[in-house]
């Protein structure tokens, strides 16, 4: 699964490689400047704050309209790749023969697939893998030390991908959860190292689309700081899906699956 020539992951502002202008591309901004009212003490008075920056960008797959993602602005080509492999639309990076961005006027991207409806892809066997326990601490705060744009702001989702052995082989921050862990994916997928992807670690709350996202990348196991939800639980016990949930400094909860910890 290596990457194409003209892709690649960014972790800032994200265009093909044979047609960067910088000069034409607005200044990346992930956090906005703001002075706010703060109630303390029993009075409001002033404060200087940062905000997550939120901006739409529109999609367009072959032509025809596909969504319009409200995203954080940074990492677009790993999103957008991340994005389309959630939805089976690729399958590895020669898939997307072309990807243009325009920062002109409202965001867009446009994407010239291979193939041009969405290809059934067929999941490998979940891999045998088994975890130490104690790993997933480690992780964790690893992963806090990486949230420079949840320290400043405290809106965004985070989400970080590992190997078996405990090494981050990406990462992607958002104030969508969704778009975290596409952007996290996108990356791996292009720089052709999700093959080695083992844990994916989350900071939000685990839903069914997000478990439904590492089925779909063959992830065994999907971790976060919140709870998992009935849905996600339900599709988890029967993908095989290891799900653990509310991971803290020395404790965990493990919703299904947990034969991979020991």
């Amino acid at each position: 699964m290596a990457p194409i020539s003209h892709l690649r992951a960014v972790s800032g502002q994200a265009e093909p490689r044979r047609t960067e202008r910088p000069a034409e591309v607005r200044p990346l901004q992930l956090a906005c400047p703001v002075t706010i009212q703060r109630y303390s003490d029993g009075k409001l008075s002033f404060k200087d704050d940062q905000i997550a920056e939120e901006a739409d960008i529109r999609l367009t797959v072959n032509g025809q309209a596909e969504a319009i993602l409200a995203r954080t602005p940074g990492d677009d080509l790993n999103l957008v790749a991340g994005y389309l492999f959630s939805l089976s639309r690729v399958m590895c990076p020669e898939d997307i023969l072309n990807i243009a961005f325009s920062y002109h006027g409202p965001s867009r991207v446009d994407v010239v697939l291979k193939t041009p409806v969405a290809v059934r892809r067929i999941y490998p066997s979940p891999r045998p893998v088994h975890i130490a326990p104690e790993l997933l601490f480690e992780l964790k705060e690893l992963f806090e030390r990486r949230q420079s744009l949840f320290k400043n702001t405290g809106s965004t989702h985070a989400a970080a991908l590992f190997s078996v052995e405990g090494e981050l082989i990406s990462y992607g921050e958002d104030v969508g959860r969704h778009n975290a862990f596409d952007k996290a994916v996108g990356r791996a997928l292009l720089e052709g190292t999700l093959e080695s992807v083992t844990i994916a670690m989350l900071s939000s709350r685990l839903a069914l689309e997000l478990a439904t996202k590492a089925t779909t990348a063959n992830i065994p196991v999907l971790c976060g700081f919140s709870a998992a939800t009935s849905s996600a639980i339900t599709y988890a016990e029967r993908n095989n899906l290891s799900l653990v949930g509310r991971i803290k400094d020395n404790s965990f909860n493990v919703y299904a699956n947990g034969w991979r910890f020991r």
